[in-house]
């Protein structure tokens, strides 16, 4: 079920409404900090050429308004900004000879090592660790990316991600379990053609 069913219901089997700016924007607002990462961990972070794509994906958005009925946002604008990204590496060979690759071996033997209740930090000072981790955790739904990074990056205590986000500890407890599990499993599957 997407958000805007959520917001605005919609019947089974009846067509969601025609997207409009003001639920757009709401959207990308919601989840620009997970598409930013998505489109900075292919470029190399280079702020830039991030900011740039941003601004690309929403005008690419927002061309969809009054035109497109659309159930899952954060699906639809992912695949705004691979095609954005596509282009950008076929406009840029140096900067496609630099993205960073999935390197499937590695990325496995992450998966298996990922202990359910932490991410090793000793992990992420290896460039090539890193750039897998990372890969694989833009892959991942905005809420499931932000409770990995509010927990394992940000270093937040259950109690304290639980006060932010107006739910329980044991609450945050289960959706980190779930996040950690599906990061297990996008590292586990990480190849050279799922990067994007």
């Amino acid at each position: 079920m997407s958000r805007l069913s959520i917001i605005l219901p919609v019947a089974p089997g009846s067509t969601p409404p025609l997207l409009d700016r003001r639920t757009l924007l709401a959207e990308f607002q919601r989840l620009a900090a997970a598409l930013h990462r998505f489109v900075a961990v292919r470029v190399r972070d280079d702020r830039s050429a991030a900011d740039d794509l941003m601004q690309q994906l929403w005008l690419e958005a927002d061309r969809g308004v009054g035109r497109m009925r659309i159930e899952d946002h954060e699906a639809w604008l992912r695949g705004i900004a691979r095609n954005v990204l596509r282009r950008y590496w076929r406009e840029n060979a140096r900067a496609a000879r630099v993205r960073p690759l999935a390197d499937a071996a590695l990325a496995a033997e992450l998966a298996a090592a990922i202990d359910e209740r932490e991410i090793a930090p000793q992990w992420l000072e290896q460039e090539e660790v890193r750039d897998q981790v990372r890969l694989a955790l833009t892959l991942l739904a905005a809420d499931e990316q932000d409770l990995i990074i509010r927990a394992h990056f940000r270093a937040q205590s259950h109690e304290q991600i639980a006060g932010e986000l107006r739910i329980s500890a044991r609450a945050v407890e289960g959706r980190l379990y779930r996040a950690r599990r599906m990061l297990k499993e996008r590292l586990a599957h990480l190849n050279v053609h799922e990067e994007l």
